[in-house]
């Protein structure tokens, strides 16, 4: 049994914690019932992915190699405190961590983690205030700010404290977890929009009217795949409504989001099912509701903070690089006499000493000094001027790269096919090759210092792509062999009237960086003509790239150059096979299929089982699946197989979801009573059909449709079994194997199942993983002798 106690490297002095947020009530036992949950899982007595659904809501993901785990630390507004900052570090160090990690919504991760130190983790960021409880899975984000806010000099108002104050209530309330996907939400100082709060879930940009501070709102935006500009909710909301329209919005959500289908359960596809139209409507009426019945309204705190003096003698440089660095670096504050610093990191990756080092150092500039950034860097604010020559010391002596042009220095890339189980190319070398390469240009990248190059390793947009002027998401492309390469999107606009990047074409993971600089070598030409190069790329931009495309898409053969099939930063031919099933959309409701798929393998097994002790078994196991299967669409998360019976009997069978005549089926299984199932065989596999009946009746928020009229009869039709076919691609080469795969496919339904054959080596490194990658599921994957048997079933 591992031995959660906190390990007590820290005895923190209270007045040094400044908590921006308020930690939940409830964290310090969730995180002893997380505690517990590992021993079962470490113990072999907790299914994988019931573990997951838990994990992953409290941040913490399992990385690209199995066991290896990272912990992603909430920091609301990208705020964080020296002396905070300084304990991470030392938390990283102490648990074995050679990694953290700054991410595009302003967070900051501890990587490559054992499980068992996760927990302790946990323990002592509460120690700090701070926690990574709703870091994934289907729960409210981290609040994004924008990374001037406080300091610009033409902001509305300094949005930061909204951020603080709705973190602190939407943490401590559970529904703020138990979403149908993630829900994202973001605060602008300025109709800028630095914080995209048109792209995400929920927005808020600072107006004021008449005197009165307020917000234009926006709802439904979103990065990831089928993304979309948000529409505008309200054109000035005042700011004591926030916590309404923010109420509103999870209930609008909650209750009409998609929980069958994951990757259609975003906020946004309530607005493809429905119509703008119609989802306005609805999100007033339970606006409306809230604000007629509860009393909730925003009341703004500031938060006030010393600047003081620092204990330093001010140093002074003169020379020609700290001259460029303050150009390229360093930004007067709206406070007279302090600037803001940028200080880059490659990526957003830091070792644990050199951030220890950064934030000792930090400490002499008071408690409101640090911010994370969407570009993956950490900003520096309230510098007194005359201890620029301070700061610029610090950071050459630990190593930080001052001396290149911004543009290099903030380059947006995920942590792609490294770490992300999702990942299909390698974005951080291909950021690294890039940086290289424009570095070595001859281009003047300094007139290029506003641009945003963002590259994400999937179609998902962790390195938010779709925002930015040039972005790049990663792709399989094929030749007589699959190799690395990127979709490419331009033209993202943010601010007063935004847009998301536009689809431009494709090119090899190996040509991007010389691809790159064409492109911004053809904009520099004409750049003088145009505002920014969004408006080129309107203009006349998307003709020059994919003019480019297609000087690049003649891709040499393996044997001709073997450069194009390795990734960036791998000694690897480029694969499928690690790729594996994401982390970020794990939740409580994906017990659902789990024991969906459960019901159909024991009742397959049934068909052929003889053996009376056998069948016992497997029908207790089929009573167990049928009786959880749903108990958590009613809001019931039972601790052990007791409370499964009886919250079945009392949510379903009781509330007459499911007839009567399954109740002594379901208390025998109870009280334990198996050894009498085989005589009750045909109920047994009536109630799990019962179950299945019921699920394939509710919508898509899983809401049952007639609750009066759900009763059921024990004369229940069977559902319609699936198709298995069977092909043999063995002695077929990649990639006609996968080709023939999806042909067979495309004649199949939605749901059938289809068995391929396939050779060791190439064939079974890359088809899976490719079938996975066009959206279906590979039940099955198992060696016969010296072949692979593979099921899949169509999406």
């Amino acid at each position: 049994m591992f031995n959660h106690r906190p390990v007590r490297f820290l005895k923190p002095d209270r007045s040094q914690i400044k908590n921006m947020y308020t930690l939940p009530a409830t964290l310090s036992d969730d995180i002893k019932y997380f505690g517990s949950l590992v021993d079962e899982f470490l113990d072999g007595k907790l299914e994988p992915v019931k573990f997951k659904a838990i994990r992953v809501p409290m941040g913490i993901y399992e990385q690209r190699k199995d066991g290896t785990f990272m912990v992603r630390i909430r920091c609301a507004a990208g705020f964080i405190t020296p002396f905070q900052l300084k304990k991470v570090a030392e938390i990283a160090h102490r648990h074995k961590s050679d990694l953290l990690h700054i991410t595009t919504r302003q967070e900051i991760q501890i990587q490559n983690v054992d499980l068992p130190e996760a927990i302790l983790i946990l323990q002592n960021l509460k120690e700090i205030g701070l926690s990574s409880k709703g870091g994934g899975g289907n729960t409210v984000r981290n609040v994004m700010v924008s990374i001037d806010s406080g300091i610009a000099t033409d902001e509305v108002f300094d949005v930061t404290p909204y951020a603080f104050n709705l973190t602190s209530k939407l943490i401590a309330e559970p529904d703020s977890f138990t979403l149908p996907r993630k829900l994202k939400i973001a605060f602008s100082n300025s109709e800028k929009d630095t914080s995209y709060a048109a792209f995400n879930d929920l927005g808020f940009i600072a107006q004021v009217k008449n005197g009165k501070r307020g917000f234009k709102v926006y709802l439904g935006g979103s990065l990831a795949s089928k993304p979309m500009v948000g529409y505008p909710l309200f054109d000035f909301i005042a700011e004591e409504e926030i916590f309404y329209i923010t109420d509103a919005v999870k209930k609008l959500f909650s209750r009409y989001g998609n929980r069958k289908n994951k990757h259609k359960a975003r906020l946004r596809y309530i607005f493809y099912k429905l119509g703008k139209e119609e989802v306005f409507r609805l999100f007033f009426e339970i606006y409306n509701e809230i604000k007629q019945s509860e009393d909730i309204p925003y009341h703004h705190t500031t938060f006030q903070f010393a600047t003081p003096t620092p204990d330093l003698i001010p140093e002074l440089v003169s020379s020609p690089e700290f001259e460029k660095w303050t150009e390229r670096y360093v930004t007067d504050q709206r406070q007279a006499g302090l600037s803001s610093v940028i200080v880059p990191f490659e990526n957003g990756n830091i070792n644990a000493e050199k951030l220890g080092l950064l934030a000792d150092f930090t400490l002499h500039f008071g408690e409101d000094v640090i911010r994370f950034s969407m570009r993956q860097n950490l900003h520096l604010r309230n510098i007194p001027q005359q201890y620029l020559g301070n700061v610029y010391n610090f950071l050459v002596k630990i190593g930080v790269d001052l001396h290149l042009p911004l543009l290099l220095n903030t380059v947006v890339a995920c942590t792609g096919a490294d770490t992300c189980r999702l990942g299909i190319c390698m974005s951080k070398g291909a950021s690294a090759a890039l940086r290289k390469t424009l570095g070595k240009s001859d281009l003047p990248l300094d007139k290029l210092s506003d641009l945003r190059i963002n590259i994400s390793g999937c179609p998902n947009s962790c390195g938010q792509q779709i925002a930015a002027d040039l972005g790049f998401y990663g792709k399989v492309g094929r030749n007589d062999r699959m190799y690395p390469a990127y979709h490419v999107v331009a033209g993202a606009s943010i601010g007063a009237d935004p847009k998301l990047a536009e689809l431009v074409g494709e090119v090899s993971a190996f040509d991007l960086p010389k691809f790159t600089v064409d492109i911004f070598r053809l904009y520099l030409e004409k750049q003088s003509r145009y505002p920014s190069f969004s408006a080129y790329v309107q203009a006349e931009g998307k003709a020059d790239i994919a003019e480019l495309t297609r000087k690049y898409q003649l891709i040499p053969e393996f044997r001709d150059d073997k450069n194009y099939y390795f990734d960036w930063g791998s000694d690897q031919i480029f694969s499928l096979a690690a790729k594996g099933v994401g982390e970020c959309s794990a939740g409580l409701f994906d017990m659902i299929d789990v024991d969906l798929n459960t019901i159909h393998e024991v009742t397959e097994q049934l068909s052929r089982e003889t053996n009376k002790e056998a069948v016992n078994k497997l029908l207790y196991t089929l009573v167990f699946a049928s009786s959880r299967m749903l108990l958590i669409t009613r809001g019931a998360e039972p601790k052990n197989t007791t409370e499964v019976f009886n919250e079945f009997l009392d949510k379903f069978i009781n509330a007459k979801l499911i007839s009567n005549v399954y109740r002594e089926s379901v208390e025998m299984a109870r009280d334990n009573q198996s050894y009498g199932f085989s005589e009750k065989k045909e109920t047994i596999l009536d109630l799990s059909r019962a179950v299945i009946d019921l699920y394939e009746g509710m919508d898509d928020s899983l809401q049952f449709k007639n609750l009066e009229n759900n009763e059921k009869s024990n004369s229940i039709e069977v559902p319609k079994q699936t198709t298995t076919r069977k092909k043999d691609f063995r002695g077929v080469a990649c990639p006609m194997n996968f080709v023939k795969t999806k042909i067979e496919l495309a004649t199949l339904k939605s749901g059938d199942l289809l068995e391929i054959l396939l050779d060791e080596g190439e064939p079974i490194e890359n088809v899976p993983g490719s079938i996975k990658g066009e959206g279906h599921k590979v039940l099955d994957q198992k060696k016969v002798n010296d072949y692979w048997s593979v099921t899949i079933e169509k999406a």
